[in-house]
């Protein structure tokens, strides 16, 4: 977010008002040239065009117009276009069978050869009827010592991956029968009950729980970020717009009222900077009008003035306010709006600035699809509701 008024007025050459932001049109990738115009995936905005090319994260590869990870991309696994084919999962960069471990893919079902009278020792081979299949081979009568009895199967329940322990009690992806129970093999590690590759999985990211956070992706095993962004408290983060790490890591703006723009912090519309703080000159007492003008013990600042009282307006604090529409005081005294809202009639309301300086507007869409003309901010806002 930044200050920028609904013409622009607020951003300096070469930036650009976009909503409430103060982009650089020639750079950005989400307003590339002009206000919402996204370049692809992938792609770079560079003098206002959108280029091909140089925009995929660490551990990632350009593939027509989007960038994969081509060690978990089923699609273009390993390499642009290789695709996995049915009951493959990639792993690694390489396809493999989405069976467990020791089963086989029979006609897209995952079987064990081992003990399933339909594919006994193989595919298809199946057992004569009064048959069962014990070790891959059919034989007449009932299961021999050290299998158990499934139907005509005649699985070793310490080891089968479809009878891990028991009947049916078949193993993930990733995942063998070991001494009865189902376990995670290499490079495979076991996550709250999901076999991951923690050398690759942003959400589990050289350990369970790891999470890169959004936009984030896993390089052997360490989070990196996409260009542009940092790791900040292990989330990628954009400094030149984070107001809680504006410029650099921890470098917090105002939290009420401060917005980060251009990795420099500064306030919202319709809220002045004095000293670290930003204020409302309007009816702050301690800065009544301007910076450091402060009322007289027994005066109320109302309008950018000291006076004796607030008249018509509700008092809080030493300030005059209208409690339905002022963000500092909205709908009761000290209830402040975060800086991105505005309030109205009593409730503190999501908004954004619009390059448009009347209403109506047709940027104003989706939830904040309303356009009106907002006093505290001075400007023509699209917000979910108007006054």
């Amino acid at each position: 977010m930044g200050s920028a008024s609904a013409t622009g007025g607020g951003c300096q050459a070469p930036m650009l008002a976009c909503g409430m932001d103060c982009i650089d049109p020639n750079t950005d990738v989400n307003h590339c040239g002009s206000c919402g115009f996204a370049c692809d995936v992938g792609q770079v905005c560079s003098g206002g065009q959108c280029t091909g090319g140089g925009g995929c994260a660490p551990g990632e590869i350009l593939c027509g117009q989007a960038c994969v990870d081509p060690a978990n991309d089923n699609d273009h696994c390993g390499s642009c276009g290789n695709a996995c084919g049915n009951n493959q999962q990639c792993l690694g960069g390489t396809c493999l069978s989405d069976c467990p471990v020791g089963a086989v893919d029979c006609n897209g079902q995952c079987v064990s050869t081992d003990s399933d009278p339909n594919n006994c020792g193989g595919c298809g081979n199946q057992c004569n009827q009064g048959e069962v299949c014990a070790a891959g081979a059919c034989m007449p009568g009932s299961c021999p010592m050290g299998t158990t009895q499934c139907g005509a199967a005649c699985p070793d329940t310490s080891s089968d991956p479809l009878n891990c322990g028991g009947c049916d009690n078949a193993c993930e992806f990733g995942q063998a029968c070991d001494n009865g129970s189902c376990v995670c093999q290499a490079p495979l590690t076991g996550c709250n009950g999901t076999c991951v590759n923690t050398d690759s999985d942003p959400e589990n990211c050289g350990g369970c729980g790891i999470d890169c956070g959004p936009g984030g992706s896993c390089v052997a095993g360490q989070c990196a970020c996409p260009m542009g962004t940092d790791m900040c408290n292990g989330q990628c983060t954009d400094t030149q717009t984070d107001p809680d790490n504006c410029g650099s890591c921890g470098n917090q703006c105002d939290p009420n009222a401060g917005v980060c723009q251009g990795g420099s912090c500064a306030c919202a519309p319709g809220y002045t900077q004095c000293g670290q703080a930003c204020v409302a000159t309007g009816n702050d007492p301690n800065h009544c009008g301007s910076c450091g003008n402060a009322c007289g013990g027994n005066e109320v600042c109302n309008n950018g003035t000291c006076q004796a009282d607030c008249g018509n307006l509700d008092t809080c604090n030493g300030s005059c306010t209208d409690m339905a529409s002022d963000p500092l005081n909205c709908g009761q005294c000290g209830k402040q709006c975060k800086a991105d809202q505005v309030c109205v009639d009593g409730g503190c309301e999501d908004y954004m600035i619009p390059n448009c300086n009347q209403c109506p507007c047709n940027e104003c869409v989706g939830d904040l699809d309303q356009c009106c003309f907002n006093d505290f901010v001075n400007s023509t806002v699209c917000a979910k509701e108007c006054p």
